[in-house]
């Protein structure tokens, strides 16, 4: 599988993914371009060899079993291209890279992205969003591998997305790239919000554990954190995985966490919730079986 790209053996899943869980993997494996992902993918299939395709490893909670298959990760796929105002730009960018290249150009449309953990391709797959900037806004077409090794281009408007969900979620799909329209603003105030909002996530945030971002998604009549904090579950643990103090939507590794202990604790939270607020919380995050 060398021909593909970068192999590894026996990786230890816990430092690939946030949360800082799961067994090992028998490969890893980032191809060089998107042929090799295409042959790479095909070969998998060929040989009956289970895969997985991991992105920066926030919003996911792998399992605790090993995995005798192949985690794919699209970290070289990287590149981004700016022609006339349209953007293009494989999903293994990092989003901070992202928005970066972007603020280089004097584009500013996505500058409230800056923060979000995680690639490109995952941002697209739950249409990651923050300060009332979604990745959706101005997306313009997606370019999906399925999972045979087929490419095909999506345009915008034939792709079901809400908040924080897409059509891609769940699916046996790989985004390998997107095209954006940029819009251009005032740089030097997008960079000093983008600090300030930096400095909020700080203390609003559990950063310093580690963790795999908003559990759950925002229901309509209050935010997610706002609700478990007033169910009374601020610092709840089960096993090494415990609700934030800081902030009620976070579940932190607190002490060795395990899958197990995070899972069992969302279901409690779900529980306790619909419960005491008449609330049914749906998760953000993805639940990962081999």
């Amino acid at each position: 599988m060398n021909e593909y790209g970068k192999v590894l053996e026996d990786v230890d899943l816990k430092k690939y993914n946030t949360y800082g869980i799961g067994g090992h993997a028998k490969y890893l494996i980032s191809p060089d371009s998107l042929k090799h992902l295409q042959a790479l993918i095909k070969y998998l299939n060929s040989e009956n060899i289970s895969w997985y395709l991991l992105g920066g490893g926030s919003n996911v909670i792998l399992p605790d079993a090993d995995f005798a298959g192949a985690i794919i990760k699209l970290d070289q796929l990287n590149d981004i291209k700016i022609n006339k105002d349209t953007i293009i730009a494989e999903a293994g960018i990092t989003l901070a890279n992202f928005v970066n290249c972007l603020l280089d150009e004097g584009y500013t449309n996505y500058a409230a992205l800056m923060g979000i953990p995680g690639t490109l391709g995952g941002a697209i797959v739950g249409n990651a969003g923050a300060y009332n900037v979604a990745i959706f806004d101005n997306l313009i077409s997606v370019t999906v591998m399925d999972e045979l090794g087929n490419v095909n281009e999506y345009n915008k408007e034939n792709i079901q997305y809400d908040y924080r969900m897409t059509e891609f979620k769940g699916r046996r799909n790989i985004i390998v790239a997107a095209k954006f329209e940029g819009i251009k603003g005032d740089v030097a105030k997008a960079c000093e919000q983008i600090k300030e909002n930096l400095q909020k996530r700080q203390k609003t945030q559990p950063l310093e554990y580690k963790n795999a971002g908003s559990v759950f998604k925002n229901p309509a009549v209050a935010s997610a954190g706002y609700l478990i904090e007033h169910t009374g579950l601020k610092n709840l643990t089960i096993g090494g995985a415990k609700v934030s103090e800081k902030h009620a939507n976070f579940i932190i590794n607190y002490n060795n966490a395990t899958s197990r202990d995070i899972i069992e604790l969302i279901t409690v939270i779900k529980k306790e919730v619909q419960k005491k607020q008449k609330v049914k919380l749906e998760l953000e995050q993805i639940i990962v079986t081999w």
